[in-house]
């Protein structure tokens, strides 16, 4: 049985074998508006559980640590994958295949041609904690090979341009989404960036943290805004702008708020740095000082 979900107007197949299909409700209410009945896709990640008896996975060795998902080396888990009862060869791996673990579960993705492939690892209805989080990595994965991403940012929309806040946990970014009279939210936490047709635009995205969001507007989860500007916050007792260098703004994008950014492939990062450099030559970008509940539109109409 599969699912199609609509990111940033890619259509992604979703395909669940065998005991998988059990996740299918969750699936509708993680990605909720954005499952769409198109029947042609451009990708599709396939997902089955796959038990290991000898319990010798890399992925289940390495959550043994703090480490909740990291990248593993490809070498290593076909390694492993051959000498697991069962497993069949249905995806193809080569050397640019990039394998990544998370809460027990594998992915595996494919550059070449942005498909995936999920193996859960874990036996009852636990082996479906780690999907939501994979198929964010996925969905990463396939926009990074499209020179798109991911921020972690809050996307508001006014006057029908778009606006990007970009904060680490903590910076005030849903907060600021809240208080923010008058404008459209695109996204508290996660949007999507992409460039089309010379411009610079800012979707939504079914990752956030706002409750108020679980349930967007058909009307917002189809639109898209041409970015204006890009705020990185910082919290203060009074609000107003500050100037930064472009050296600067890209190098905290790249650090911080290009999300699964450790999980793309090579191609995909050099890419994203080119994206970025070129878009802060477009783009207005400043620190934004403000307290907490303060509307910023003044002061950003200002500048």
């Amino acid at each position: 049985m599969d699912l199609t979900i609509s990111i940033a107007g890619i259509p992604i197949k979703i395909t669940f074998l065998g005991h998988t299909q059990k996740a299918i409700p969750l699936c509708h209410y993680y990605f909720g508006d954005f499952l769409c009945p198109v029947h042609v896709q451009d990708v599709e990640i396939k997902i089955s559980v796959l038990k290991d008896t000898n319990n010798n996975s890399p992925v289940l060795k390495k959550i043994q640590s703090p480490i909740l998902e990291q990248r593993l080396c490809t070498r290593d888990v076909v390694a492993w994958l051959n000498k697991v009862p069962g497993y069949e060869a249905d995806f193809p791996i080569n050397e640019a295949t990039v394998s990544s673990s998370c809460l027990g579960g594998l992915l595996l993705f494919n550059p070449d041609t942005a498909r995936g492939r999920i193996y859960l690892l874990k036996s009852g209805t636990e082996c479906f904690r780690p999907l939501h989080r994979l198929f964010w990595m996925y969905f990463a994965q396939v926009l990074g090979e499209r020179k798109s991403c991911f921020v972690h940012c809050a996307a508001l929309v006014k006057n029908e341009k778009g606006y990007l806040f970009l904060g680490d946990s903590g910076a005030g970014k849903s907060s600021l989404a809240q208080t923010c009279e008058g404008s459209i939210v695109i996204s508290d936490d996660s949007p999507i960036l992409c460039k089309q047709n010379g411009d610079y635009l800012v979707f939504p995205s079914p990752y956030h943290q706002m409750d108020s969001l679980k349930g967007l507007d058909k009307a917002v989860v189809g639109r898209s805004a041409r970015v204006e500007g890009l705020y990185f916050l910082t919290k203060d007792n009074r609000i107003y702008l500050e100037d930064m260098s472009k050296k600067e703004a890209v190098s905290l994008i790249i650090k911080r708020h290009i999300l699964f950014f450790p999980y793309l492939s090579a191609e995909a990062k050099s890419a994203l740095f080119d994206f970025f450099i070129e878009a802060c030559n477009k783009i207005p970008y400043h620190n934004l000082h403000f307290p907490l509940g303060a509307c910023v539109w003044d002061v950003i109409a200002g500048n």
